[in-house]
């Protein structure tokens, strides 16, 4: 709850600012400042009702509240900062002239265009945001290990991270994801964690583990835990996966048609979670067969390379989902997004599928990634 009180605080105080820099742009006009005060108020008053009543509301409504708030919290945050930056800009060159500068001593034309021009530039990048949401890329991706893999030449390998389904990522998307990862026609599937974003609620509700049901591929379908997994109802929302035919592998490995082995490791803030060479041991892993660890959070690569994984997969980044979050996975992971070569040990880090909070993609992608391994002969 705190958190909800938070994101209100902070949606109220936006709304605010932005209101008031557009109030004294448009000094004068009456007629635009009516029109804001019914745009600003409405859109208060919607995600009010929404923050407050979200219990008593049908879920269409209340998907519907949920997409507007956070599209428009983006949209004020976007704007927000190209207002910043064009202030200061301004500012430093006032000050460049020694010419006194205040926002309100500004020509009416300068305010104008200046409050008028981001938001344009912000909207067309959200709508290009809002596409790469909605249609993921298929990344393909070709390896080759060192090992032999018995019975195989080579595996067809779908690899999918963070779903986050719950009340944002609802059905009619978990739909959409399953439909794409069939689709590829993949030998296995592997997914790398936070399939469920938090409450086990809207799953049941929506029945979306019947979509989940339809994943198959002839050797199975595996995922390792995430931290969303343990965010809340961990045990039943492990179990609802298990039900609907995702085997999850905690700290755990299985034999893939004796030829490979699969590793799950359990996320990160579960205090139980074994070092990547006691599970080895643990499982009896034949480490002459080709190795593939599922780990959810890419915060320590050379636990994987040093313990001789031949594949890591890793989701979690999301690769920061909206500039400038890019940046700042970038500058917090080894790998944030993307391929490397650590060792012997191939890695992939994805930046998921689906996301959290608004539903843009602005500066990554959402992904699904096919990995093309090819086995030593």
């Amino acid at each position: 709850m705190r958190a909800l009180i938070n994101a209100f605080i902070i949606h109220l105080t936006l709304n605010i600012l932005v209101f008031l820099k557009g109030w004294n742009a448009f000094e004068g006009k009456r007629t635009i400042r009516i029109i804001m005060i019914v745009i600003f108020g409405t859109e208060l008053i919607i995600y009010s009702i929404g923050f407050i009543f979200y219990h008593y509301l049908p879920e269409s409504v209340t998907q519907f509240i949920r997409v507007m708030g956070t599209s428009w919290m983006l949209f004020l945050l976007y704007c927000g900062g190209l207002w910043l930056v064009i202030d200061l800009v301004n500012a430093i060159r006032q000050k460049i002239s020694r010419r006194p500068w205040r926002i309100r001593d500004q020509s009416r034309r300068f305010k104008i265009i200046s409050y008028l021009v981001p938001m344009v530039i912000v909207i067309g990048i959200m709508i290009h945001g809002r596409y790469r949401f909605m249609h993921p890329v298929v990344q393909q991706v070709s390896i080759t290990t060192h090992k032999t893999a018995e019975k195989m030449d080579s595996v067809r390998i779908a690899m999918i991270g963070d779903l986050h389904l719950g009340y944002m990522i609802n059905r009619k998307h978990t739909k959409r994801f399953v439909d794409l990862i069939m689709a590829q026609q993949p030998d296995l599937i592997l997914f790398v964690g936070d399939i469920i974003d938090g409450h086990i609620e809207p799953i049941l509700q929506q029945r979306m583990d019947e979509e989940l049901a339809h994943l198959h591929a002839p050797l199975g379908v595996f995922s390792c835990t995430g931290n969303h997994e343990y965010r809340y109802d961990a045990e039943e929302k492990i179990s609802l996966l298990n039900n609907a035919g995702i085997t999850i592998l905690r700290d755990s490995a299985v034999l893939i048609d004796s030829s490979f082995y699969v590793i799950g490791r359990e996320d990160k803030v579960m205090p139980t979670r074994k070092p990547l060479r006691k599970i080895l041991s643990d499982q009896s892993v034949e480490m002459s067969k080709p190795v593939i660890v599922l780990n959810h959070t890419p915060d320590n690569l050379a636990e994987e390379a040093d313990a001789g994984a031949d594949i890591a997969l890793y989701g979690h980044t999301h690769h920061g989902q909206a500039f400038p979050g890019n940046i700042a996975t970038e500058m917090t992971f080894e790998v944030a997004h993307g391929y490397k070569k650590k060792g012997d040990t191939h890695v992939y880090v994805t930046s998921g599928i689906g996301l959290v909070g608004p539903q843009y993609r602005i500066g990554t992608v959402s992904e699904m990634v096919m990995l093309n391994v090819k086995f030593s002969h």
